[in-house]
């Protein structure tokens, strides 16, 4: 596995999460009426945005796994917010947990960020697991933020910050700004 920019060509497997039944359940937001030519608007604009950084997860025969993405990269203050999303195939695959882990090393070692944060529902205890396994720590809960079939979710916030990912991951250690 490894990233590598996102490409046109994963226009259809980017649709097809964002089609997906398990994706309308568990994501904030609705991607059900995106289309082909809203993903590769997307694709384009993600190749000229200097504020976000977009990455596919692909295989070994560089075929798309996923897309993880570091959003709102504020440089000032060392923080970017962290998104993730995979085709359901390679649930279990490790690949979630290989791209997420390449993209915080990214994160702390090519950006020099501080933390990276982000937001999940929380009926969504997989991701929630997920999350956590990694080292992301809940930093707080917005109540009832999102509403999801007539009824309001919680929004729960985690954040990772530099130093506790280099404790887990043993990175290589980088001069302090």
């Amino acid at each position: 596995m490894r990233l590598r920019k996102i490409l046109e060509k994963d226009a259809d497997g980017m649709l097809a999460w964002m089609h997906s039944p398990l994706s309308a359940k568990v994501f904030a937001k609705d991607f059900n009426h995106y289309t082909k030519v809203d993903v590769l608007n997307f694709i384009q604009h993600a190749a000229q945005n200097n504020t976000e950084l977009h990455y596919a997860c692909v295989d070994e025969n560089d075929n798309y796994l996923g897309t993880v993405s570091l959003k709102n990269i504020d440089k000032t203050n060392k923080h970017a917010e962290f998104a993730i999303s995979f085709l359901e195939k390679s649930h279990g695959t490790g690949a979630s947990t290989f791209a997420t882990i390449e993209l915080l090393r990214k994160a702390f070692f090519e950006l020099d960020l501080n933390k990276v944060y982000l937001n999940v529902l929380s009926c969504n205890q997989r991701a929630i697991s997920f999350y956590e396994k990694i080292g992301f720590q809940k930093e707080g809960i917005f109540k009832n933020h999102i509403k999801k079939n007539e009824t309001y979710c919680d929004l729960v916030w985690y954040a990772i910050e530099y130093d506790a990912f280099n404790l887990k991951y043993n990175s290589p250690t980088r001069k302090d700004k």
